[in-house]
């Protein structure tokens, strides 16, 4: 996963797929899904492939989502 990656993934304790797209910071928009490369959940992204399971640290605790997908 790396700039411009559309990413699918799965929250722990969900059923539902979400799609984000990583992008540079100028560019990040939640409305449109376009998550930051340097926010929390875009750099525990960064990196990663199909299949990871990744974590971050939110306000509300720790978040887990596993990638269904990239593109």
């Amino acid at each position: 996963i790396e700039i411009g990656s559309k990413v699918t993934v799965k929250k722990d304790g969900t059923n539902e797929d979400k799609i984000f797209q990583i992008v540079g910071s100028e560019e990040a928009d939640m409305t449109q899904s376009k998550i930051s490369n340097r926010s929390p959940f875009g750099e525990a992204l960064f990196g990663k492939k199909k299949g990871d399971t990744i974590s971050f640290k939110t306000p509300n605790g720790e978040v887990n989502y596993k990638i269904i997908d990239v593109s």
